[in-house]
């Protein structure tokens, strides 16, 4: 009677909404079961600013498809719609285009459940295709290969998130110039609270801490100037859960900041999305 009491106990954390990832803005936490579909769609906004009023804002409008194609196993493929403002004295532009498409696989490597708690682990590895448009495109094929660990008790959730991005693997044109890798740490934590009887609804506060470093990048051996830089994020966040959908918001605070060279820096930025699993 234990055993089948334990066993509808991890049935009901499996299919409640503790499974999402604490996190709002790393994708390696979507994880929906085997044959089944998250579709994630947000708007993401973040802005530069230098000491002589220069302004740039980034809107992307990533839409993410994951799919368990087995318990152990997900696929994610994102594209996102860019759009680009630049304010330079008294003139302004402005870029829209596609990004590049990226592919992510997440394998299962430990997964330890308890009457109590949930704790897994995973290993990510993706590859970024050079398909976007001029400037929103790198022109390399670029690899990221991660590891993703989630905790879960009771109504609190923790994720934490590291990945390395390999940028300029091979080269879509013959550019000398091959762009820095890339660095990050993601750390989240939730709590939910359930809204009703049935608890089909619940509100969920978010934390997020996050470094992120950009090594410069090279040409012909030698670091180009003005390239890279190391940034840390606070980013208080809430999602809203009802049924099979997620509403979530997310606030990116720069607490510090380091740019090589001359350039602009980090303003706060936001992120606006949904989630829905079928």
């Amino acid at each position: 009677m234990k055993k089948l009491i334990l066993g509808i106990c991890i049935a009901q954390l499996f299919l409640s909404s503790h499974v999402d990832a604490a996190g709002i803005s790393v994708d390696a936490g979507l994880t929906p079961p085997e044959d089944r579909w998250i579709l994630r769609t947000q708007m993401r906004f973040m802005q530069r600013k230098d000491h002589m009023n220069q302004k740039m804002k980034m809107y992307h409008y990533p839409v993410i498809l994951a799919y368990g194609l087995r318990s152990n196993t997900t696929l994610m493929i994102r594209q996102a719609l860019v759009q680009q403002k630049m304010t330079m004295a008294l003139s302004e532009f402005s870029d829209w285009g596609f990004g590049d498409l990226f592919i992510l696989g997440k394998y299962k490597l430990y997964r330890r459940n308890t009457e109590s708690y949930t704790f897994g682990m995973s290993a990510t590895l993706g590859l970024e295709f050079p398909t976007g448009n001029d400037p929103f495109t790198s022109s390399t094929w670029d690899a990221t290969g991660g590891f993703y660990t989630s905790y879960r008790r009771g109504a609190w959730a923790l994720d934490a998130n590291v990945a390395y991005v390999w940028n300029g693997l091979m080269r879509k044109h013959n550019d000398t110039r091959d762009p820095g890798d890339e660095l990050s740490f993601d750390w989240a934590i939730a709590h939910q609270i359930s809204m009703g009887d049935h608890a089909r609804a619940a509100l969920a506060p978010v934390l997020e801490l996050s470094y992120k470093n950009y090594a410069s990048d090279d040409a012909h051996g030698s670091d180009v100037p003005n390239t890279g830089e190391s940034i840390f994020f606070l980013a208080p966040g809430l999602k809203c859960t009802l049924s099979s959908i997620i509403l979530e918001g997310l606030l990116w605070v720069p607490l510090w900041q380091d740019q090589i060279g001359t350039q602009m820096e980090r303003e706060v930025g936001f992120l606006i999305g949904t989630r829905y699993m079928f």
